[in-house]
């Protein structure tokens, strides 16, 4: 995790959401706002993204420039808006080997294709923000053989969310450091206590209300 997006986390820690957790991109509801990076217009308390990807840092984007830029084409490549949609996969497979094979050390972690480099690498949320763990290019392949609903991915703006407990989504970027920075704000001791278990709980539910359920057999892209 590098530039903004270790920004985003490390200020979520600092300053747990108030009221509904997180919005539509991954920032808390009733956020104070700012002003959109790319044209200085003021923004809404929630509002999305654009991934500048030479530098693979996250930009607050108001809707004009969201609109400008929503096409890769029309931005030739620069910036990408990272998305709305959440899928929940249902029939999702991935046994304990395969989890072991891509070395979390906790029982949550989100996969992020790179298309700079082609790899996809798993991270987890820690007390230190997101963490990423060393990657298995041969476990993510057999992962995309298991669930073909993984071929339709987005590189770089979204993520494969999985939990040993509340199970497998693909989910904005934005919505993984919402998480890693709500548990980090929360950790405490050793193995982070209830109140991280708790909030863990809670992120998945409110998720589950804002989600579409699609079977992980799906080869369609959307």
């Amino acid at each position: 995790m590098t530039g903004r997006l270790r920004q985003l986390a490390a200020q979520a820690g600092k300053r747990p959401p108030v009221g509904r957790e997180a919005g539509p991109a991954g920032r808390a509801a009733q956020e104070p706002a700012g002003q959109c990076e790319l044209c200085a217009e003021p923004l809404p308390a929630v509002h999305r993204h654009l991934l500048e990807l030479p530098v693979r840092e996250l930009r607050c984007a108001c809707r004009a420039c969201q609109v400008l830029f929503d096409h890769a084409a029309v931005a030739g490549g620069h910036y990408r808006l990272v998305p709305e949609r959440r899928r929940r996969l249902t029939g999702f497979t991935m046994d304990a080997p395969s989890w072991a094979r891509l070395r979390p050390p906790v029982r949550t972690t989100f996969l992020v294709h790179d298309s700079a480099t082609g790899e996809t690498s798993p991270y987890y949320p820690s007390p230190a923000g997101a963490v990423r763990a060393p990657g298995d290019q041969a476990a993510w392949d057999r992962l995309r053989l298991d669930n073909p609903v993984l071929d339709g991915l987005l590189p770089d703006v979204e993520a494969l969310l999985a939990d040993r407990d509340h199970g497998a989504w693909i989910v904005p970027i934005d919505d993984c450091y919402a998480l890693v920075g709500g548990v980090r704000a929360r950790w405490r001791g050793l193995t982070g206590g209830q109140d991280v278990r708790d909030h863990i709980t809670r992120f998945f539910t409110d998720l589950a209300d804002r989600s579409t359920a699609v079977p992980a057999t799906d080869r369609s892209p959307g």
